[in-house]
């Protein structure tokens, strides 16, 4: 039977508790570990051969993250996952973003999934059909077929005052 403390008692720990550091502060967990917590979370079967071959665990942990929502990974299975982080990890636009991103931390510049035809539009969640903007750009683009979002940029400082 689990015992149940006072809420004196229950001050007295946090006041003990207070200042001190924790046992974890500075440690890093090994990189085999955060492989093996990745598999054990993941939707998707895939092997520890595959996944340990891209070495940059951030990136592949934001990878995922960016697909966590349920209406962009609708259609996804474990093969359209696969191409995914394969296409996605080695893509000139995406890693240009995520480096820059990582390198000034300004929220604007974050990588964000979008939608190159709008799903609103008849776009779909197929892989031909994902590409990374920034959060800013994404945001902006909103709905916008690629070409009105090619013909807004040429032209942003129609837009702009």
């Amino acid at each position: 039977m689990k015992k149940t403390y006072s809420k004196q008692h229950r001050e007295n720990i946090s006041k003990a508790c207070k200042g001190r550091v924790s046992w974890s502060k500075g440690k890093k967990m090994p990189i085999e570990s955060l492989y093996k917590n990745m598999i054990s979370h993941l939707k998707y079967n895939v092997t520890m051969e595959w996944l340990t071959q891209f070495k940059d665990i951030e990136k592949l942990k934001f990878l995922n993250r960016s697909i966590s929502r349920g209406r962009d990974k609708k259609g996804f299975n474990d093969s359209v996952y696969i191409q995914f982080i394969e296409k996605f990890y080695n893509d000139p636009q995406f890693n240009y973003l995520y480096d820059k991103w990582k390198t000034t931390n300004n929220k604007w510049m974050r990588p964000s999934l979008d939608h190159i035809n709008a799903k609103c539009k008849g776009g779909d969640c197929l892989i031909e059909n994902l590409q990374f903007l920034t959060w800013f750009e994404n945001r902006t683009k909103m709905d916008m077929t690629q070409e009105e979002w090619k013909n807004v940029k040429i032209n942003i400082k129609d837009y702009v005052l």
